[in-house]
């Protein structure tokens, strides 16, 4: 995958600490609110499933899932250019971060 963040195949991905989710499926949208650098964000149905892969899962199971989620929609190297691109603003914005084999934070 071609991520704008130096991700390996290995890497784990979750929600960051702290980090408060409320889904308003209606609306097709989830809402954010990230206390470590206070904002109120909307995620759109992409970021909200990227999201929902990201529960520990390694960087290649996230893959995989998005894959088989979008397959039918997209070509894999679209999908794979929207994953990318959507890991790379939620890690930014601080919504996931990068977790070690017991959970915790990785540097």
């Amino acid at each position: 995958m071609s991520c704008p963040v130096d991700l390996a195949p290995g890497d784990r991905l979750a929600l960051a600490p702290g980090v408060v989710l409320r889904a308003v499926p209606e609306w097709g949208v989830a809402y954010a609110y990230t206390p470590a650098r206070p904002a109120f964000l909307e995620l759109n149905a992409t970021s909200w499933a990227i999201l929902a892969l990201c529960d520990g899962a390694p960087l290649a199971a996230i893959e995989e899932g998005f894959a088989e989620l979008v397959r039918g929609l997209a070509g894999a190297n679209r999908a794979r250019d929207v994953l990318a691109r959507g890991l790379a603003d939620l890690l930014a914005h601080g919504i996931v971060h990068r977790i070690d084999d017991d959970g915790g934070p990785t540097p």
